[in-house]
């Protein structure tokens, strides 16, 4: 499941990578500095995570925060404030990865728009549901912390959180 949820967000990148390269070397080279920043934030909210260094597909499945936190943070213990900073930039990150090629994928014709955004929700549709929903950290990461909040607001669903009254006889 997690190589068909990559399947579409492969096609996006590859596809605006190549498109913004069409345009400018200049706007391809920031394309892949913005990914490269939002991995060094992602990081940081890796810290103190026992999946830091292993496979975890972090926010999104797309940004090897968990590898490269055991290269740049190998040593750091976790601190909540160091945590909250990368979790929020993270996530502000990714809006400005997804907003910063519109321009460019419009000016190459107005049909790819919707290509590009569907293929983004497709990604998001097919990962979230299957790599957060069961990841023990879903409660803890910038990723499965934006799944719990679709997964309340979409679907009406609470938190799984566990409560021993509920197995109680």
């Amino acid at each position: 499941l997690y190589l068909l949820s990559m399947i579409p967000f492969v096609i996006v990148f590859v596809g605006t990578a190549y498109l913004l390269a069409t345009y400018s070397s200049y706007l391809l080279i920031i394309f892949i500095t913005l990914y490269i920043i939002t991995n060094i934030f992602q990081a940081g909210c890796c810290v103190g995570c026992p999946y830091q260094g292993k496979y975890c597909p972090a926010i999104l499945g797309v940004y090897p925060g968990n590898l490269l936190s055991s290269i740049l943070y190998k040593n750091r213990q976790f601190d909540q404030k160091f945590y909250k900073i990368n979790a929020t930039a993270t996530e502000s990150m990714i809006l400005v990865i997804a907003i910063y090629p519109l321009y460019w994928v419009f000016k190459s014709g107005l049909y790819l728009v919707p290509i590009y955004l569907t293929l983004i929700a497709a990604h998001l549709i097919l990962f979230m549901p299957t790599q957060c929903e069961k990841c023990s950290y879903n409660t803890t990461c910038p990723g499965g912390l934006i799944w719990q909040k679709c997964r309340r607001q979409f679907m009406g669903k609470k938190k799984n959180n566990f409560n021993i009254k509920d197995y109680q006889n």
